[in-house]
């Protein structure tokens, strides 16, 4: 009995895959090689590159037409941008506070921002920096008060990692 187990373990070690097999080369067969080489570059160039770069400018046009940010645009409900708004700094907080206001009464009296006020970049991420420092700052929180189970990272998507079964769901604790 110990030999045939001996046996069987050191087949089983020379047939199994050291490297897991979703992480294994995959090999493409001849029509997927078509068609990644011909039809995706054609795909790519005349349908999704413009669809993107229309709504990429369309996007930008409308946060324009309003005086805003693209950062303005995040739900304060979240806990992540209610952290990173805490932590802007005085002058962001209330630029952020009257832009918004701005865009509010200009869009309740259904006219526009003038042309001339219109020039600027509405993609800048001023909110960035805070973003991120709110994610770690919540993440030290619920690590040093064992609050989530350890092999579970937050923030890997857009999920929090709190709970929430979607992105931009209510916050919720399991």
């Amino acid at each position: 009995y110990r030999a045939l187990s001996k046996q069987l373990i050191k087949n089983y070690v020379n047939q199994r895959a050291v490297v897991p097999w979703y992480q294994q080369e995959q090999k493409l067969s001849i029509f997927e090689e078509w068609v990644k080489d011909t039809v995706y570059p054609v795909w790519f160039k005349y349908v999704k590159g413009p669809y993107e770069r229309y709504q990429y400018e369309h996007n930008v046009a409308d946060l324009r037409m309003y005086g805003l940010m693209f950062d303005d645009q995040h739900n304060t409900n979240e806990p992540v941008i209610e952290r990173a708004v805490e932590l802007l700094p005085h002058d962001l907080a209330v630029s952020r506070y009257r832009r918004m206001m701005r865009a509010f009464e200009i869009n309740t009296k259904k006219c526009h921002l003038p042309v001339e006020e219109q020039n600027y970049d509405p993609m800048i991420p001023y909110m960035a920096p805070f973003i991120e420092e709110a994610k770690f700052q919540m993440q030290e929180e619920q690590e040093l008060l064992n609050f989530h189970p350890w092999d579970r990272r937050l923030y890997s998507g857009p999920t929090t990692g709190f709970g929430e079964t979607t992105p931009h769901s209510t916050f919720t604790a399991w």
